[in-house]
């Protein structure tokens, strides 16, 4: 379990500046990610004073103990239900501001709180901070444990793709393609960050390709997109396979393509705005007479998710900071011709920063 203690001072600190006595932490991904653990049904309190609490069903209390066991807060193993347990706990530690993430809780499940009589005010903003925020803020910064599994998951990731290119073949369809892909990264022992995208010629217009029977033929291109997960931590790639001869169209957005994401990544840095990757990567489609064909944004986070915080926008505020992984991932598409995108994973470092997928 990767220590993170850090992070719950971090989070504590900013409860106590926004006057909330606890956060509600509901999601599979932010518990696995706090505790190293999940188990369906389970919760977990961060208290602005005190250790934070995890709450689980009693069917899994041998298993959650045997997981938490060198962790750094309290454990509640319910006899009756979390819910309850959770609504005494509140009434007991006279909890009079619950937070809770919005975007993690469902219509049902907000009411149940509503319930709670140990809970005075139940909110998911206090003075324009979205209490989602705290968490996602957290998890941008990677640790040096975490950076040691998102390096290693992202070297797994190349060898595998390095792996299947070579084995590629004329005839095959992009389901074969998309399976193979699949079976080494069983094979390795790993499971997928996400369903793997394989796409074979005008099907690669579509960033979010779903696999067919198309065949890939000569004088084609395959773009693959996939990813895997690594100790609760994901990888992502995106490569573009050319065979023979190109089409004019995709020959062009290739050179746009890679031209836009290697000035890209010699931009980040801690610092740099995130805005200024995008606008850069979009002056150069638009300089090179191709601005129309964009379809998506420049990159986004990756770790306990594919995609998370930060993602690149137009309009952000944000600045690269050391220990940050972000995906830069240019693409152009036109419907009937074909895409192309190249998606890499990058560490910003101290100075600069480090392909993780080079």
């Amino acid at each position: 379990m990767i220590d993170k203690r850090s992070v719950f001072a971090k989070i504590k600190r900013k409860l106590g500046k926004l006057n909330v006595d606890a956060l509600l932490v509901s999601s599979a991904v932010n518990i696995r990610y706090l505790t190293g653990f999940f188990t369906d049904g389970a919760v977990v309190l961060i208290l602005q004073k005190g250790e934070p609490v995890c709450f689980f069903g009693g069917m899994n209390a041998s298993l959650a103990k045997k997981f938490l066991k060198n962790a750094n807060f309290r454990q509640v193993s319910s006899k009756r239900s979390v819910a309850r347990d959770l609504a005494d706990f509140l009434k007991n530690e006279k909890i009079k501001t619950l937070g809770f993430n919005d975007a993690n809780i469902t219509v049902e499940e907000y009411n149940k709180l509503l319930s709670f009589k140990g809970a005075r005010k139940i909110v998911s903003c206090v003075n324009g901070v979205n209490l989602r925020s705290i968490l996602a803020d957290a998890r941008e910064i990677k640790t040096a444990a975490e950076i040691k599994i998102l390096r290693k998951a992202a070297k797994i990731t190349v060898q595998i793709w390095k792996n299947v290119a070579g084995r590629v073949a004329l005839g095959m369809t992009e389901l074969e393609i998309a399976r193979m892909i699949d079976s080494r990264v069983r094979e390795k022992g790993y499971e997928n960050s996400f369903q793997t995208i394989a796409a074979i010629g005008e099907n690669t217009a579509y960033p979010h390709a779903i696999p067919t029977s198309r065949r890939l033929k000569k004088n084609e291109h395959l773009l693959v997109d996939f990813g895997i997960k690594m100790d609760g931590y994901c990888s992502d790639l995106t490569r573009t396979l050319y065979n023979g001869r190109m089409n004019p169209q995709i020959r062009d957005f290739r050179k746009f393509v890679l031209k836009a994401q290697k000035e890209a990544i010699k931009k980040v840095k801690p610092g740099v705005l995130l805005s200024s990757i995008s606008s850069g990567i979009n002056e150069l489609f638009s300089a090179s007479g191709v601005g129309e064909y964009v379809l998506h944004g420049a990159g986004h986070g990756v770790g306990c998710e594919v995609h998370e915080e930060p993602f690149f926008r137009v309009k952000s505020k944000k600045r690269f900071k050391k220990g940050m992984i972000v995906t830069i991932e240019p693409g152009l598409y036109k419907v009937g011709a074909g895409g192309v995108r190249n998606e890499d994973m990058i560490l910003v470092t101290e100075m600069g920063n480090e392909v993780l997928t080079g």
